[in-house]
């Protein structure tokens, strides 16, 4: 066979291949909706099962519909069953109404939840409006990851280069920082202060919200706030300030799923609101940061004070979790077919751990933990009372437009000083966690945040090479720590969870001298869960984003005893410090 023949063949095949990946995709998509509508006719599934199943499909052969109670002052599940006692025909029926409870527990441990929406009734939740809410917000966290890679390659790549095109040589990267970062915090706080409807929802308002001590509130309109919200996102994560995509994914997922619910339910329907907005959220977080069923204990995590999931949780963990499936398939098996699976990040051996090293590394890294968290918290209240103070004159809408530009002007130039001496301390981490993880053995240019060496020049700890003592390490995590402050203080939107991650490793490597080089994966992935599990009170699903992102090397049966230890002890003391 000649060498064009065999040209001909091959390309011949490579339109075949791309024809039939299209008409895959295509079927993958029609039997998607098919079984969706399929699901939705035969299974229409109450969000909590319990022994009132019996009762409620006793009601539905009897001809009555079935809707359920949610009693939280006695903390007991009821299934309501309306049967019809007499017709006169196929279309009129006196219905008497048969409660049947569930389970029910001691009205003493839920007296506290007495003003949780105890009348509230609902219909079934269909398994249609899950896998929506999933594909929706999936596709909502996949075209958000796309356009914030774009932007950021196009400030810190593509503009560096176009400088230096037009022969405008970077004397030194201080003047781009600077200039840069100040110009984020500029725009960001200018939009902010045009657009009334940026700052009106966060995760503190989605945490009130579905909160276990308060009402079930509404979310407000995904159509108003949702743009709104992913714009200023994506602009903070853009221009280098230290918090990330999480946070906003959580709220536009929970925007979204409320939306749908109000639509499909209506808007007095608040427990479909409640459980689709935190599908929602686990459907955004599993499509931005690759982390199924981990996002959706993220969620339900949030909404309680302590080291527990949400009250919600025993109705909204399964759809949160089908939401969660659902944005993982479509993501990882039509959007993105081909990319590899699995965690990344490479924490080193271990080898042989004794229970003793255990429990003694996972302790002190808890305590350090919580210590980072609490002062992480006091600080952020300072500084907000700093930079915000209260004014009750006629003219404080004025004044708060003006001070919202100024505060968020002298963020952006603080951070592009600290960025021009420390680059590995800008964006929120996710792209260069690797660098903190292994103590800078992976050199930051190489990472998917990492900089030019014209941009890194003037660093004090050469983001290239290995730490060179543990106060090096530590001035790492300081700068990152303050870096993180200073962009909540300011209302930056972002998350946390990477940022603090990222503050968390290199404090662990500042303590080499007392901890050997077998016991440090351990302790880097020990500090980094317990930082953040006691900022956000997130210790079950910290562990799970961490274990997730961990490579298929990384030894886990011996990490994640520890990291749980550490995670939870944490929790428990930043809320004794917090006192």
């Amino acid at each position: 066979m000649t060498t064009k023949k065999k040209m001909m063949m091959m390309m011949s095949r490579a339109r075949m291949s791309s024809r039939s990946r299209i008409r895959i995709k295509s079927r993958m998509l029609l039997i998607l909706t098919i079984i969706c509508m399929v699901v939705d006719r035969v299974h229409s599934f109450p969000p909590f099962r319990g022994a009132g199943t019996t009762a409620a499909a006793a009601a539905v052969a009897g001809g009555g519909k079935v809707i359920e109670h949610y009693n939280n002052k006695n903390g007991i599940l009821s299934i309501s069953s309306l049967i019809p006692v007499s017709s006169s025909s196929s279309s009129s029926h006196t219905w008497s109404l048969n409660s049947v409870t569930a389970s029910s527990s001691s009205s003493s441990s839920s007296e506290n939840n007495n003003d949780r929406n105890e009348n509230d009734v609902y219909a079934p939740l269909s398994m249609k409006s899950v896998v929506a809410v999933g594909g929706i917000t999936a596709m909502t966290g996949f075209l958000y990851g796309k356009v914030l890679a774009w932007t950021l390659k196009l400030v810190w790549q593509c503009l560096p280069g176009f400088l230096l095109k037009k022969n405008i040589v970077i004397k030194h990267p201080l003047y781009f920082m600077v200039s840069v970062c100040t110009l984020g915090g500029i725009i960001v706080g200018t939009l902010g202060s045009l657009d009334s409807n940026v700052d009106t929802f966060t995760v503190g308002d989605f945490v009130s919200a579905f909160s276990s001590s308060g009402k079930i509130t509404s979310l407000p309109s995904s159509s108003v706030h949702l743009m709104p919200l992913l714009t200023m996102s994506l602009l903070t994560s853009t221009f280098g300030f230290s918090v990330g995509p999480e946070a906003p994914m959580v709220c536009a997922g929970a925007l979204i799923g409320s939306s749908i619910s109000r639509r499909w339910y209506g808007s007095s329907n608040k427990r479909n609101q409640e459980i689709l907005s935190y599908a929602g959220a686990s459907g955004a977080l599993t499509a931005s940061m690759g982390i199924p069923i981990a996002g959706s204990l993220f969620a339900l995590e949030m909404t309680r004070p302590n080291a527990g999931l949400s009250l919600a949780s025993g109705k909204a963990l399964q759809p949160s979790i089908i939401s969660s499936i659902a944005a993982l398939a479509l993501v990882r098996g039509l959007l993105i077919p081909s990319k590899t699976i699995g965690g990344h990040f490479e924490y080193g051996p271990v080898g042989a751990l004794s229970g003793r090293e255990m429990i003694l590394t996972s302790i002190s890294m808890g305590i350090g933990g919580a210590v980072l968290g609490t002062v992480f918290h006091k600080v952020v209240h300072t500084l907000k009372k700093l930079f915000w103070p209260k004014s009750s004159s006629s003219t404080s809408t004025r004044r708060w437009k003006y001070n919202n530009i100024l505060v968020k002007a002298i963020v952006g130039l603080i951070v592009g000083l600290l960025g021009t001496y420390y680059p590995q301390t800008l964006f929120w981490g996710e792209g260069s966690l690797q660098t903190a993880i292994d103590g800078h053995k992976t050199a930051f240019a190489s990472t998917r945040h990492g900089l030019s060496n014209v941009l890194t020049s003037a660093a004090k700890v050469n983001p290239s090479v290995p730490f060179e003592s543990p106060i090096a390490a530590a001035q790492v995590g300081i700068i990152k720590l303050l870096s993180i402050t200073l962009a909540c203080a300011g209302k930056f939107p972002g998350g946390i969870i990477f940022p603090l991650f990222f503050a968390g490793a290199p404090f662990a490597h500042a303590c080499s001298r007392f901890i050997g080089p077998n016991l440090m994966p351990v302790a880097v992935f020990c500090l980094m869960a317990a930082t953040q599990a006691s900022a956000t009170r997130t210790p079950l699903a910290t562990v799970f984003i961490l274990s997730l992102l961990a490579s298929s090397t990384t030894e886990l049966s011996l990490i994640i005893p520890a990291g749980l230890i550490s995670s939870y002890l944490g929790v428990f003391v930043s809320r004794q410090l917090s006192r």
